[in-house]
């Protein structure tokens, strides 16, 4: 309890009395360490604790979700069409060229999922509207995009498969009789995931989110130390960098705040800690 006394007598001084920046000047280095800790763990804390409330929030709509999905899903793969792939070569039993879209009907300016043309080639593939292209021997897919636009392409040749490949209605239903068992279960395994991931979270994410802070203020600090020697402030690196431990409160909680309220607006972190320091170093002039 004295310990948690001392951290909000500390949170306070740190945010609204530069004079007692002298003190923290004078003070151990795990004395402020604990400190910046202790604010993240809470901040950390905080983090979890809305997760976990958006998360129950929507719980109740993922299942449906999955569901939807997976009735989607089903419709997604052609009746009529079968592929198959002997020796390095695409064959399939409709007329080509056959676009295949994850929608029934598509606006005239859009492209489509993949294009089926075993009498196409990879030369022509910006001929296709479409992201996709398969040919007897290959087939072209876009590795780089922006924009709807295709900048860079990578092709793979069905030489390269290990074994012959055939798949129609019956296979593709197949395959989803198989994996809906673990579809009915997808808020099960989600809820384990989001259990464990909030736990190593809670555990690590302060310490790692400490030791950020803390390897930024080994740079932050050298520049305000350059100052401090301009003026003749004549305080330590070390001093100044403990003074920083506490310094940093404002800017971190000034972020924080923004992202809670979605500001779309910068939080000038690194320029809320250079004026507050100039703030507190200006107002110390006793050598420590």
């Amino acid at each position: 309890m004295n310990q948690l006394k001392t951290f909000f007598y500390s949170l306070k001084k740190s945010l609204f009395e530069r004079r007692y920046y002298k003190d923290v000047a004078k003070a151990s280095f795990w004395f402020s360490f604990k400190y910046l800790w202790f604010l993240i763990f809470i901040l950390t804390v905080i983090k979890v604790s809305s997760f976990s409330g958006q998360y129950l929030k929507n719980r109740r709509r993922i299942q449906p979700e999955v569901n939807k999905f997976m009735i989607t899903t089903e419709n997604l793969y052609p009746d009529e069409l079968k592929l198959q792939i002997k020796n390095g070569r695409l064959s399939t039993n409709v007329r080509e060229p056959y676009p295949f879209d994850f929608k029934q009907k598509i606006k005239p300016t859009e492209k489509h999922i993949l294009v089926i043309d075993t009498q196409g080639t990879i030369e022509n593939y910006p001929n296709y509207n479409s992201y996709i292209l398969a040919t007897k021997n290959a087939v072209v897919y876009p590795s780089k995009s922006s924009s709807n636009r295709v900048e860079e392409t990578s092709v793979f040749y069905f030489r390269n498969l290990k074994k012959d490949f055939t798949l129609n209605k019956n296979i593709y239903n197949n395959f989803l009789n198989v994996i809906r068992p673990y579809s009915n279960k997808a808020l099960y395994f989600l809820d384990y995931f989001v259990i464990i991931f909030l736990f190593f979270f809670f555990i690590f994410g302060s310490l790692f989110w400490t030791a950020g802070i803390i390897f930024g203020l080994l740079f932050l600090t050298f520049f305000v130390w350059i100052i401090n020697l301009i003026f003749k402030k004549e305080l330590s690196y070390s001093s100044l960098y403990k003074i920083g431990m506490h310094a940093v409160t404002w800017p971190i909680l000034i972020s924080e705040i923004s992202h809670y309220l979605k500001s779309p607006y910068p939080t000038f972190y690194s320029l809320i800690f250079f004026i507050w320091m100039m703030l507190i170093l200006f107002s110390t002039k006793k050598k420590t």
